[in-house]
């Protein structure tokens, strides 16, 4: 709630103004004065600890929570705090042993495979060898022993014999070549299996969330405003619940974006916890979220999130998790001239108030600075004592 009193501040002063007796019309009229633009933003919000001790959600992959412990509950070190579901991962966990299994047959089977190829050629080239050797004990190019034709074609026998060893060689090393690729292949894709498959281990032996220390259990809100519950799925790394110092206690509030006029660190703050509506306690704005931000979820309404710190720690009544309500109080202006927003009228140039001038009234140009949801500060155009009118009159000529 806005709101523009303070101590020392006149209160708006209504005179009823009767014209000539052509205008029969009522005027609602506003003098103007001096005074001071406060603006009382309101917020909700909670107590939590300044200082905790925060729990993360384990693993590397999104996991679904089967099982917590009761919120502000006192807890010991060791003690389980919450508990994942398993059934997912143990099922993807196998999944991914599965296909290392697999592509490990694969890559037997291309061993199997290249020794029995690199075999035949070593087996076909040891034929070559023998063939190669009888040519070469037997070749005689005596043409007084042998026709010509016949030494032709005991050369042409070596040429392919010898052609064909060549070939053999290049097949084998092609044939390991081959082999080589398609088992670096199969070995990148089981690397990546292997990878999962860790990746799922590791998850399976944090399933359960383990308290840090001593403490009270308080859980964390996410961006939305929501604790973690049963049955929710959460991210790695976000934190899911806090161990709170309970020696210095601080609120966290939320303030509607579109009353967060003014809205800074420094700020004076009263608070009242709902569960004791009669106690009053104060503190200062430490901490003003950068930008708005919608903290229920499919909510298009948005909140600048505030920290504010207790000028008093009272243990009994700061407890984590406690509602409550805040005011936070600033000025915009001081001794500046204020008018009301419905005096203001406007057009593509400038903004005008009807001043009143004897009888009639007069249109006049004015220049605005801060407001709040009621008053406007006026900083050219008017004086200290002028009287406006709160309605659109009629300009005497």
């Amino acid at each position: 709630m806005l709101s523009l009193f303070k101590r020392g501040v006149p209160l708006i002063v209504l005179t009823t103004l009767f014209g000539c007796e052509e205008q029969a019309d009522v005027i609602p009229t506003f003098e103007v004065t001096a005074q001071t633009l406060q603006v009382n933003m309101r917020a909700q919000g909670e107590v939590e600890a300044a200082v905790a001790q925060r729990i993360m959600s384990p693993g590397r992959q999104p996991m679904t929570i089967e099982w917590l412990a009761p919120e502000h509950s006192m807890v010991k070190k060791g003690d389980v705090i919450a508990r994942f579901d398993g059934e997912q991962l143990l099922k993807d966990s196998r999944d991914e042993e599965l296909q290392m299994r697999m592509i490990e047959q694969d890559i037997a089977q291309s061993i199997a495979q290249q020794s029995r190829q690199v075999n035949e050629i070593q087996s076909e080239q040891q034929f070559v060898d023998h063939e190669f050797q009888f040519v070469n004990r037997f070749a005689i190019d005596d043409i007084r022993v042998y026709s010509q034709l016949e030494i032709i074609e005991t050369l042409q026998n070596r040429d392919y014999l010898q052609a064909k060893d060549e070939f053999l060689d290049w097949k084998g090393d092609s044939v390991i070549e081959q082999n080589d690729s398609e088992k670096a292949v199969l070995d990148i894709r089981r690397q990546g299996h292997a990878v999962k498959f860790q990746r799922h281990q590791d998850a399976l032996s944090k399933l359960q969330v383990y308290a840090p220390n001593d403490g009270l259990l308080t859980y964390e809100r996410d961006r939305r405003g929501e604790k973690p519950s049963v049955g929710q799925t959460v991210f790695p790394g976000r934190p899911i619940a806090t161990i709170p110092n309970l020696d210095k206690m601080q609120a966290r509030v939320f303030v509607l974006s579109r009353d967060a006029i003014g809205l800074q660190s420094g700020l004076a703050v009263t608070l009242v916890l709902d569960a004791f509506p009669d106690r009053e306690l104060t503190g200062t704005v430490i901490e003003v979220g950068g930008f708005p931000r919608s903290i229920e979820r499919g909510s298009p309404i948005t909140f600048y999130e505030v920290v504010v710190s207790f000028d008093e720690q009272v243990p009994e009544l700061l407890k984590p998790g406690r509602k409550l309500s805040a005011t936070i109080s600033t000025e915009l202006a001081s001794e500046a001239l204020l008018v009301p927003l419905q005096a203001l009228e406007h057009d593509l140039e400038a903004s005008y108030v009807y001043v009143k001038q004897g009888n009639g009234w007069q249109q006049r140009a004015v220049v605005t600075g801060e407001k709040n949801l009621f008053f406007v500060e006026v900083t050219e155009g008017l004086a200290q004592g002028d009287v406006i009118a709160l309605s659109h009159p009629e300009v005497q000529g």
